[in-house]
């Protein structure tokens, strides 16, 4: 009982924090705003990334590591991102001739590997919600936090009161296909609000559905994919940033799953962007 209600303290101060945000930017277009939210909550995943992949006997340069995920981040702005991607390559090419003269040849491509995975896992993938931001809004971006935080909870809720058959056992004791029922119930219904659905059902309603689920879905695997490298390094929590919640990245695991999937579907499935 004290962890939800820690749980639902943290979320009731984070949440409104993090859409006051997102809604300033879009109405006085500050995209700066978003990129500087983003920077903040990457470095700090970054920061956790480094602590699980050094358990695991990787070791990455950290300062080229955490400067290089706001720097991707804001130079997503000018232009259409292409500066972004620059550097990207460059950093890519610095950590391969970085990690093999630091290290031996097996390690050297590990450590390789690992940090060009990063980039793509955290900046890469909140860049997303920074390009779903400038192209659709503050209403899409809304969208799809609901969508992705009605999994989380139906999940949460529905496995911990009913969940009995574990989904797999091997990445996590916790999680149940009964508590992945009640995250796509769950985000199914959210998938509904969207002011242009909510506007015209009859002809939103299959649209609202794809995008409910099909985010859902990715949640979970991004849920499922952190809890295997939580696994591998032997944590239960990548950090202890936000009080009954855990780390960072145990916030953000399902969104940076689904934030591309999110925007694939919106922009070229359905066409709302």
């Amino acid at each position: 009982m004290k962890d939800l209600r820690l749980r639902l303290l943290t979320a009731s101060l984070a949440i409104p924090t993090v859409l006051a945000i997102f809604w300033l930017a879009d109405r006085f277009q500050q995209d700066w705003l978003v990129a500087l939210l983003l920077s903040v909550v990457g470095v700090g995943a970054g920061w956790e990334y480094l602590g699980l992949v050094s358990r695991l006997g990787v070791t990455l340069p950290k300062e080229a590591f955490l400067f290089t995920i706001p720097t991707f981040l804001f130079l997503l702005l000018p232009k259409e991102g292409e500066f972004a991607f620059i550097l990207a390559f460059g950093f890519a090419y610095f950590l391969v001739i970085y990690s093999f003269s630091r290290r031996g040849t097996q390690e050297g491509f590990l450590a390789s590997v690992t940090g060009i995975f990063g980039l793509l896992y955290i900046p890469a993938m909140l860049g997303f919600i920074l390009v779903l931001h400038r192209k659709g809004g503050f209403w899409h971006v809304l969208h799809f936090l609901l969508i992705a935080w009605a999994y989380d909870t139906g999940a949460y809720f529905v496995g911990s009161l009913f969940g009995c058959h574990q989904l797999l056992p091997r990445v996590s004791l916790a999680k149940t296909w009964e508590g992945v029922a009640g995250g796509l119930f769950l985000s199914g219904v959210a998938g509904f609000l969207l002011p242009r659905f909510l506007e015209d059902l009859g002809r939103y309603w299959p649209a609202a559905l794809i995008m409910g689920f099909g985010v859902g879905a990715f949640v979970q695997l991004g849920d499922l994919f952190e809890s295997l490298v939580k696994r591998a390094a032997g944590v239960k929590d990548t950090g202890r940033f936000f009080p009954g919640h855990g780390g960072v990245l145990d916030r953000i695991d399902g969104i940076l799953a689904s934030a591309p999937i999110y925007y694939f579907l919106a922009h070229y499935i359905l066409g709302l962007l």
